[in-house]
């Protein structure tokens, strides 16, 4: 099993964890990896546009002018999708099928995910996540003290999740997400440079995806 440091909320290392190697140390399949984020940004797409083609387009279907004589190029009906107020070409037709991943795909793409950030050495294990009141700046001090920066995904416990003082002192700060644990997905994994995890946020994550997760 993958050893870590453990964390105060200050940044000083009080023990050690040991990670499940269902969740931290599989073989990363970046091919099932991609599928997942694919079928994560589609999932969130409405693809509600959707054009006319010339069949559809209400207009006279009368031939505009004679053909010869004129000295012009022939033409039909005014529903050419040339002409101003005609058709669309390869326009938009609604909604389109989205990709779609089974459980045990977006077990095993999210467990992929967790194991190349174990491997980056993009995981830290805090002890708990708790403040004392609603303030921003000290939770952005927080995070300079636990040495992130950029892109941050943090995994919280329910209860942890739940914490009004919590939730609105992080809400703010750009580039961080929290999220309660397990309910994440490849495409939150892959999206952070730092992913933060709580004992609690640990424990709900091997609770809910590593014993699944073959």
């Amino acid at each position: 099993m993958p050893e870590v440091a453990l964390y105060d909320r200050q940044g000083e290392k009080v023990g050690q964890v040991e990670l499940s190697d269902e969740l931290f140390a599989t073989k990363v399949n970046h091919d099932l990896i991609h599928q997942a984020v694919v079928a994560a940004e589609r999932a969130m797409c409405q693809d509600s546009a959707r054009t006319l083609r010339r069949s559809e387009v209400r207009l006279t279907k009368a031939k505009w002018y004679r053909q010869k004589g004129t000295g012009r190029a022939r033409h039909g009906a005014k529903s050419a999708p040339i002409f101003v107020g005609g058709g669309v070409a390869h326009g938009p037709s609604g909604p389109r099928r989205k990709p779609k991943l089974t459980r045990r795909m977006r077990r095993q793409a999210l467990t992929a995910a967790l194991s190349a950030k174990m491997h980056d050495g993009a995981i830290m294990i805090v002890d708990e996540m708790i403040v004392d009141e609603i303030s921003t700046r000290r939770f952005a001090l927080m995070l300079e003290d636990l040495g992130v920066e950029g892109r941050v995904l943090m995994l919280l416990g329910s209860d942890e999740a739940r914490d009004d003082k919590l939730y609105k002192s992080g809400r703010n700060i750009p580039r961080l997400i929290m999220r309660e644990s397990p309910h994440i997905s490849a495409r939150d994994v892959i999206w952070a440079e730092t992913i933060i995890i709580s004992q609690a946020g640990l424990a709900a994550l091997s609770e809910g995806v590593g014993a699944h997760a073959e």
